[in-house]
């Protein structure tokens, strides 16, 4: 079993291989990086490895940019040191956590789980189709986290301390209209047409308002429900989008999408 060890830390990372050379002795550590641009970097110029244990936070950011930034299609361990009330919102997504400091019998839970996942068919039945790992919802994976870790209550910003030029700007998450990606880069634009380059991914800001309040039109724009003007059908069963102010881009929801739209327009 060829495994990649994605772990800032170096002394969970000699722990993890430890452990890992006891509970899987054949088991062949192919690599062990410490942030997000190495783990791009790595994914993009090697084979696939059969498994990943990844750490959640890395020395320049979390791992689960290195999921925006490119395709990981082995199957992925996640290592946190979130408490087990938190994992649970992780594990509903489909994919196992660790959770520091590593145990011989946690460690081997997980691996057992990932020996099942990949065991072959019975004899006579032909092998499904090759697929990679689940890719879980980020924005709702991260609103849960926050929550549990809030003891239950959702958390959702009421303001952002945004810095401009050189001053740092309050905006209200009432007085937001949309948030868009252009050219690589996340802007908040307010309803009185004020626009603001973000530090935060889209899918972090996502997890930060109400989704009652918010709808992720596709993956360059997040708007608020005051900024919707109107709706109109558009090719293959898509939907148009009408904000305001006016956005630079046509912003369109996808035909699976739209009943999602439609309900959340409604309330429902």
């Amino acid at each position: 079993m060829q495994v990649l060890i994605i772990e800032d830390e170096y002394a969970a990372a000699r722990s993890l291989q430890r452990l890992l050379s006891e509970v899987r002795p054949q088991a062949q550590v192919l690599d062990q990086l410490e942030s997000v641009v190495d783990a791009v970097a790595w994914l993009a110029a090697n084979p696939a490895p059969e498994l990943i244990f990844m750490d959640i936070h890395l020395a320049d950011g979390s791992s689960f940019e290195i999921f925006r930034r490119t395709t990981v299609t082995s199957p992925v361990i996640f290592v946190t040191a979130f408490d087990e009330h938190a994992l649970e919102a992780f594990r509903a997504n489909g994919i196992d956590y660790l959770l520091k400091p590593l145990t011989r019998a946690d460690l081997q839970r997980s691996l057992d789980k990932f020996d099942a996942l990949r065991q072959s068919p019975p004899p006579g039945v032909a092998p499904p189709a090759p697929a990679g790992p689940p890719v879980p919802d980020f924005a709702q994976l991260l609103r849960s986290v926050q929550q549990q870790l809030n003891g239950g209550a959702a958390a959702y910003k009421s303001s952002w301390l945004i810095p401009h030029k050189t001053k740092l700007i309050p905006v209200a998450t009432a007085d937001v209209a949309y948030f868009a990606i252009r050219h690589g880069l996340v802007f908040l634009t307010t309803l009185t047409g004020q626009e603001y380059q973000m530090e935060h991914p889209l899918d972090e800001l996502e997890s930060q308002v109400d989704p009652r309040l918010f709808f992720r039109a596709n993956r360059q724009v997040l708007f608020a429900r005051p900024s919707l003007v109107a709706l109109e059908p558009y090719f293959n069963g898509r939907m148009q989008l009408y904000l305001r102010p006016e956005s630079r881009e046509e912003v369109i929801v996808s035909k699976p999408k739209v009943t999602e739209l439609k309900n959340w327009v409604a309330g429902g």
